[in-house]
């Protein structure tokens, strides 16, 4: 997901930052039943004020939430540079939430200034609240999970009390580390490590002025020396800045999972030096990041996001990160992740899963493995679907046997086809298949495709009858284009049913079919794939050529 934030005023970016803060306060709120919320210090606390209007202050459920900061100086509670009492003054005193529920560093540490034991303190604290559930831990990497973390960004390019050129961006152990000769006075503090900020679900980094304007410019040119720059999220990285004298900047910031960094920035009616930076800045981004980026003009749709990786490598590790973080989010909410992959290069595409860390933290007893089509041959033939995923993939993760489901390949191809989908409505009717709320088809949580050289996805072959099936779950061919021709495949209404759907195509050979499914220049199968949450292409470079 990336969004575009534009704001003349102050006024105006302090009420979107309203909205959308009351917005996750509530979906937390109705999913957890808590709301954990870290803030910085700097102008953020003055821009939460909307906050106290009634249309906020009377909905929210104040009760609920939980505040943390990301760092603070180590000075008592009342002196003038503390965040903490930024933030009482401002903001906490005029909203009822319980003072227990307010984690502070500890008093005494900061009277005596000990910054150590400060920071090795507020750890303890946000390990006990992992252990009591108020917190949730990072799947992946064990770190903590906040829900909405609210940053700032120094003129340095500083968040938190992370600064340039500083040893502690690098650390990487410690959920919380101190400072003591900080450029930025007073010299000691207490800080969030970056994989604890990078851990937050959401993270909203607000700047408004212009003396943040050559940061800005750095950090949209990938100066990694820059803390911001680094600047991710679990589930989305927002960005919002305010309009910098006569020019208007719009900034985008996409979700971790796509390369989680700032990925485009365009700049209008510029008027000011400090715009022309950011101008000038952007004519240095590389068209196609070493990483990945989002390809926004053609997924405009904003269930539809397309990435483009410089290298094949790269996209599979951002596909294993991609699976990891699905598998985390259903196996919390619904003990049970649903997968369903196809045959070909997509089971390469997926070994980043078989390796550390995904292999040793994903919660592999949970998964369920479909897959969208198979030949119907034996099981140990060289064209067997599942013995491409067995040797690939299966035989290196410890799924539970039973809770693998290959087709019946002694069947007719009919006969296997009926025999599968009697298999889904099973699962269905026991709760480990959900349904989809619109279609009544059912509705796994990821589907995993790839896609051939002419546009066909499953085996969903281009100007086949059987990509019009309507009412099948799962239907049956047996005059294959593509040898060999007895097969069976879910039909479009089953993909499309799907939570989540990735699309992983890569080579050159392909590249046609992509522009065609894509910038819709002709009709192949692909082009028709969607998802009920979120449908992404993952893309190799020459499999993007022509676009």
């Amino acid at each position: 997901m990336s969004k575009k934030m534009v704001f003349p005023t102050k006024k105006e970016l302090a009420e979107a930052m309203a909205t959308y803060t009351a917005t996750l306060s509530a979906k937390f709120c109705k999913e957890r039943g808590c709301f954990t919320v870290v803030l910085s210090g700097g102008d953020l606390i003055s821009w939460l004020s909307k906050l106290l209007e009634p249309k906020y202050h009377e909905s929210i459920e104040w009760s609920k939430w939980h505040i943390f900061w990301v760092d603070d100086r180590v000075v008592p509670w009342d002196h003038k540079d503390s965040n903490y009492k930024l933030a009482m003054d401002g903001f906490l005193s005029k909203v009822p939430i319980p003072t227990g529920n307010i984690y502070a560093i500890d008093q005494s540490c900061a009277g005596i200034g000990d910054a150590k034991g400060a920071a090795l303190l507020y750890e303890e604290c946000i390990k006990r609240l992992v252990n009591q559930n108020i917190i949730r831990a990072y799947k992946s990497s064990g770190f903590p999970q906040f829900d909405l973390q609210l940053l700032g960004m120094g003129p340095d390019g500083h968040m938190a009390s992370l600064f340039p050129g500083h040893y502690h961006i690098n650390e990487k152990a410690s959920l919380v580390t101190y400072i003591t000769d900080s450029p930025k006075l007073p010299p000691k503090r207490i800080t969030f490590t970056l994989p604890v900020i990078n851990c937050a679900s959401y993270n909203l980094m607000a700047v408004c002025d212009e003396a943040q304007a050559d940061a800005v410019a750095e950090v949209f040119n990938d100066n990694y020396n820059l803390p911001a720059t680094w600047l991710t999220a679990a589930e989305e990285a927002i960005c919002r800045f305010r309009r910098l004298r006569n020019g208007t900047v719009n900034l985008t910031c996409s979700s971790s999972s796509s390369a989680s960094r700032f990925e485009s920035l365009s700049v209008s009616s510029i008027g000011s030096g400090s715009i022309r930076r950011l101008a000038d800045s952007r004519r240095k981004v590389p068209a196609v990041r070493s990483m990945a980026t989002t390809a926004a003009e053609i997924g405009k749709d904003e269930k539809k996001r397309v990435e483009i990786f410089e290298l094949e490598e790269n996209l599979a590790i951002d596909l294993a990160k991609f699976t990891a973080d699905l598998s985390d989010k259903f196996c919390k909410e619904r003990g049970a992740f649903t997968v369903v992959v196809s045959g070909g290069s997509l089971i390469k595409s997926l070994r980043k899963l078989v390796e550390p860390p995904y292999v040793d933290s994903i919660d592999w007893s949970r998964w369920h493995f479909f897959w969208v089509d198979e030949r119907v041959v034996p099981k140990n033939h060289d064209d067997s679907n599942y013995k491409l995923a067995y040797d690939c993939f299966l035989s290196k993760v410890p799924i539970p046997p039973g809770n693998v489901y290959a087709i019946n390949e002694s069947l007719s191809a009919e006969a296997a086809a009926d025999d599968y989908e009697t298999c889904l409505k099973h699962l269905v009717k026991t709760g480990t298949l959900r349904v989809s709320e619109s279609t009544g088809f059912p509705k796994f949580d990821l589907m995993l495709l790839g896609m051939g050289p002419d546009g066909h996805v499953a085996s969903l072959f281009p100007g086949h009858g059987l990509c019009n099936e309507s009412k099948k779950w799962v239907t049956f061919i047996t005059d294959s284009p593509k040898p060999p021709s007895d097969r069976i495949t879910f039909t479009f209404p089953v993909i499309n049913s799907s939570a989540h759907v990735a699309l992983v195509v890569c080579g050159s050979g392909k590249a046609e079919a992509v522009q065609a499914a894509l910038k819709k220049t002709g009709s192949v199968p692909a082009g028709s794939v969607s998802a009920e949450d979120e449908l992404v292409w993952f893309l190799d470079k020459p499999a993007s050529s022509k676009l």
